[in-house]
């Protein structure tokens, strides 16, 4: 019985990693309804995100491991990474729902194929195009109908959101090209993190962004605080599922982040969504399939988090998840 139940924990997991995640996408949206600035917001993020995954990595390892010749990459990526896409996103936030935030947020696989196809890292796949275009069907679904979006300016960033999706794509291929062989996922993002939030803090104060924390914690400050948390728990999450499960199943985590990213907005702020919206969902899903990784190497054992950034290329995975020993 309880060996039958075992083979349930991925799939629990992956449920919980992908609702959780989704709930960020709200979470952003109360914290910018606050009016707090966001470059403010943006810091004491990446600050706290940065922090929780440095003392995991410090807890299992006694040292975080970053060295000299790894901050060019730490910093190309924080930039890409968490920076531009988190300002973007934030700032998108005041007149965007989040559900369609999270719909074109599933762009970042589909644009990670199509600039790996750019400069030659991918091989031309019929069937990888095809979801190429069905991200893009999804994205004028969303912005060309009256229907969809409230007003000009929510159609403005939406097509905005698109370029931090590109970002995030960016992202990607250099830590698939790039990544050295001594330094795994989570230290990356912990060095991603702190960077960005030091790049953040001489830009929030000369803005006059920068706000402090209030006690008792209110709207804003939990706001943050789960965003930090997810962004650390759920992330370390999924690496825990690729080194666990593999990486094909690890990235139907992005269904379950797109879905309930819809349905938290429904949920938290009542939306309500016109057909067009619906539809670009189903073809961003659709397009999502499409554009997943074909791959899978035969599941191990379960083991402490390691493995891939999520929407890694697939020639890839197999050399990447073989380093279930590094974070």
């Amino acid at each position: 019985m309880i060996s039958r139940l075992w083979h349930f924990w991925p799939w629990l997991i992956l449920i919980t990693t992908g609702t959780v995640w989704g709930l960020s996408f709200s979470l952003t949206k109360l914290a910018t309804n606050t009016g707090a600035a966001v470059l403010g917001i943006a810091f004491w993020q990446t600050l706290l995100s940065g922090t929780f995954l440095l003392i995991y990595a410090l807890i299992r390892n006694g040292s975080l491991g970053i060295k000299r010749h790894h901050l060019g990459l730490i910093l190309v990526i924080a930039l890409s990474g968490v920076l531009l896409p988190g300002i973007i996103f934030y700032s998108a936030s005041r007149y965007v729902q989040p559900g369609i935030l999270s719909i074109a947020d599933t762009l970042v696989p589909m644009l990670t194929y199509g600039m790996a196809l750019l400069i030659r890292l991918e091989n031309i796949s019929y069937i990888k195009l095809l979801g190429l275009l069905a991200g893009a069907i999804g994205i004028l679904l969303l912005v060309l109908p009256e229907s969809s979006l409230p007003n000009e300016r929510a159609v403005f960033w939406v097509l905005m959101s698109c370029f931090g999706a590109a970002s995030y794509a960016f992202e990607n291929l250099i830590i698939d090209r790039y990544q050295p062989d001594d330094l795994g996922p989570i230290r990356i993002s912990v060095g991603m993190n702190l960077v960005a939030a030091l790049i953040i803090l001489p830009l929030a104060i000369y803005f006059d962004h920068l706000f402090i924390p209030h006690f008792p914690l209110g709207q804003l400050e939990w706001s943050i605080l789960g965003i930090a948390m997810i962004s650390a728990v759920a992330y370390s999450s999924f690496v825990f599922l690729i080194v666990s499960a593999g990486p094909v199943f690890a990235s139907q985590v992005g269904y379950m982040v797109t879905l309930s990213g819809v349905f938290w907005g429904i949920l938290i702020f009542d939306d309500q969504y016109s057909t067009s919206v619906w539809l670009a969902l189903l073809v961003m899903l659709v397009g999502l399939t499409l554009v997943r990784p074909r791959r899978d190497k035969t599941p191990v054992p379960p083991s402490l988090p390691s493995g891939v950034k999520p929407f890694i290329l697939d020639q890839g995975i197999d050399h990447k998840t073989q380093r279930v020993d590094s974070d």
